[in-house]
């Protein structure tokens, strides 16, 4: 899911894009604009044409979903205590 955090004047609108399309949400969280289809892009275009400055751009996990994919580990080098080495190869 992509979000984005945008600012004007003190105001703050907050848009984000996903499978079921692209939503803009005002101050208390209420729909400013909804679209059944990524509009992100074209969105973001037009509120900056309308002078709003993002503050915070970026794809985070969508709301109740893991942070990262299943089966990825930080620092994961393969089966636990097996080590290759150069010579492993040349032995085989």
């Amino acid at each position: 899911m992509r979000e984005t955090k945008l600012e004007r004047a003190g105001e703050r609108r907050l848009m984000r894009t996903d499978d079921a399309g692209t939503v803009l949400l005002g101050a208390a969280g209420h729909v400013v604009a909804e679209h059944g289809t990524d509009m992100h892009e074209a969105l973001l275009a037009e509120l900056q044409d309308e002078g709003w400055e993002v503050q915070a751009d970026g794809d985070r996990p969508p709301p109740g979903a893991a942070a990262t994919p299943p089966g990825a580990v930080a620092g994961d080098s393969g089966a636990p205590g097996l080590k290759a080495t150069e010579n492993d190869a040349a032995s085989g």
